[in-house]
């Protein structure tokens, strides 16, 4: 009876997860993103790339921005887009690509222009539309209870804004330092390149595969043709269209972490040495809490990674000896100053240092 019920129960769970997949689903574009081992970099490479011609390589499903809604973004402080569209405009294909690896997200985005002749020719005016042609991006790595990320970038200008929808902390950083973004025209419009290194999202390693939320909303203000979008509005994250990674083999899983515990590594190294500077200067720092609270630290997760060997040689064995080492190693800096407010509550409570 117990065992009929316990299996009646996972039957009961396994359809309502079925359905809860259907939903989220239901009515989403959906992009396979694929493992690439060298994928192309640059506008240049993307734009000659072969990859452009593989079946589900090239997703060009975007549709009309809604004008009611496009209306409403003059309350959006966040971007200054030129939303109006003027009836009639001669239709621009969007198109974008995306694949990643062991060292980041490479997407690729097309869109085309048949007055790119004139939208040069005009750059020069500052009054110009043509400076306010944009790519905004949106994307959450994860589907729930994950902080969203928009990149505003502008093709012909080259001007990119990134706001993070997150206050910084040891789960949540700013792209800004990160994401490289490169636009050039092309023959028939631009082709603007996003690199965005799992140094970055290190913790959102697709090691199983994942699904995360993500859009791309293009505005053309100097044809009046409006916007497109590939996944809901500005902001709409729950309509947003969804990305599937592709789950890596095993040996691709393997250089996934190995280039993660890389970085991690030597991250640790540059902020554990300007943290040793900072706090051992008598005049600027705090000897004190260094060698009491810092050093001992350093020291140990120094060694951790000494003892995993020539970086070079990293596998499996060093994964597993030292794979939770990777957010310490790459937020130090938080794990300094938490030390340093125990440190300082300890002192002012006890009236000596701990």
């Amino acid at each position: 009876m117990k065992i009929l019920l316990a299996l009646s129960l996972m039957f009961i769970l396994a359809s309502m997860t079925e359905a809860a997949d259907r939903d989220l689903r239901k009515g989403k574009n959906i992009f396979a993103c694929e493992y690439v081992e060298n994928p192309p970099y640059g506008v240049k490479e993307w734009s000659r790339s072969d990859l452009l011609k593989k079946k589900g390589f090239r997703e060009s499903r975007f549709v009309d921005y809604n004008s009611d809604a496009a209306k409403g973004l003059i309350l959006d402080a966040t971007a200054d887009r030129g939303v109006d569209k003027e009836e009639g405009t001669v239709r621009r294909e969007t198109a974008f690509s995306m694949v990643y690896n062991a060292e980041g997200i490479f997407l690729y985005i097309e869109g085309e222009e048949p007055l790119i002749r004139e939208v040069r020719d005009s750059l020069a005016d500052p009054a110009s539309p043509a400076r306010k042609e944009s790519m905004e991006i949106f994307f959450a790595p994860g589907l729930f209870e994950v902080p969203y990320y928009q990149i505003l970038t502008r093709p012909y200008t080259g001007e990119t804004e990134f706001f993070d929808w997150g206050s910084p902390h040891r789960n949540f950083r700013s792209l800004s330092p990160h994401v490289r973004i490169e636009s050039m025209p092309l023959q028939k419009g631009f082709g603007t390149f996003v690199f965005i290194p799992w140094e970055a999202l290190y913790e959102r390693l697709p090691l199983e595969g994942a699904t995360w939320r993500f859009s791309i909303i293009r505005w053309m203000p100097f044809g009046k043709a409006g916007g497109v979008t590939w996944g809901g509005q500005v902001h709409d994250t729950g309509n947003f269209g969804l990305v599937e990674f592709q789950e890596p083999t095993a040996e691709q899983k393997l250089a996934l972490q190995v280039r993660a515990l890389h970085t991690a590594w030597f991250q640790f190294l540059a902020d554990s040495r300007t943290a040793a500077a900072t706090w051992k200067d008598v005049q600027t720092g705090d000897p004190s809490f260094y060698e009491e609270r810092l050093k001992p630290e350093i020291e140990r997760l120094t060694q951790a990674g000494e003892a995993l060997g020539p970086t070079d040689q990293w596998g499996k064995p060093a994964l597993d000896a030292a794979w939770e080492l990777v957010p310490v190693w790459m937020e130090f800096d938080y794990e300094v100053q938490s030390r340093r407010a125990d440190f300082l509550l300890q002192k002012h409570l006890t009236g000596k240092t701990p």
